[in-house]
């Protein structure tokens, strides 16, 4: 019986010293520090994606003009069979011309993005911020630190 009795109170000393311990550990807890970021205002102001958006639209200027050659070139063949070659050699070198551009464009707005990622989270970091949220995406609350990642925007 003494042992019961001893091994009770053992439990329950144990039981009220963990839920102690357990309300001290939760209540605690400082809240995340919160900003956010205008990303449309940051994408803007990137050099490189300006410069990959004029590339693009130079790209496809040039590639209109190499259509209306093209173009050109098919009526003047005389037989069904020497328009349908050309159109055929014509498609397959539009559709790499397409390819080369998008693949292109994709390569600088990865490179935009991962430079404004790593912009963004080494300015929140050294300024002791946990949580970084798109301006769009906050209802209320954080700060904007828009401002102070500009100027590390390329």
């Amino acid at each position: 019986m003494k042992k019961s009795l001893l091994t009770l109170a053992l439990c329950s000393f144990a039981f009220g010293l963990g839920f102690g311990v357990n309300n001290i550990a939760f209540s605690d807890v400082t809240p995340a520090k919160v900003a956010y970021v205008n990303v449309p205002k940051l994408l803007s102001a990137s050099k490189t994606l300006k410069s990959a958006q004029e590339t693009q639209m130079k790209q496809t200027k040039d590639m209109l003009k190499w259509y209306d050659t093209a173009s050109a070139d098919i009526q003047k063949q005389k037989t069904k069979e020497g328009k349908e070659k050309l159109i055929k050699k014509y498609e397959a070198q539009l559709t790499q011309k397409k390819k080369n551009i998008k693949d292109a464009y994709s390569k600088k707005v990865t490179q935009v993005d991962t430079q404004l990622s790593t912009a963004i989270a080494t300015k929140a970091k050294a300024m002791g911020y946990e949580l970084v949220f798109r301006k769009d995406a906050v209802l209320y609350g954080g700060k904007d630190i828009t401002a102070e990642i500009l100027p590390l925007v390329k």
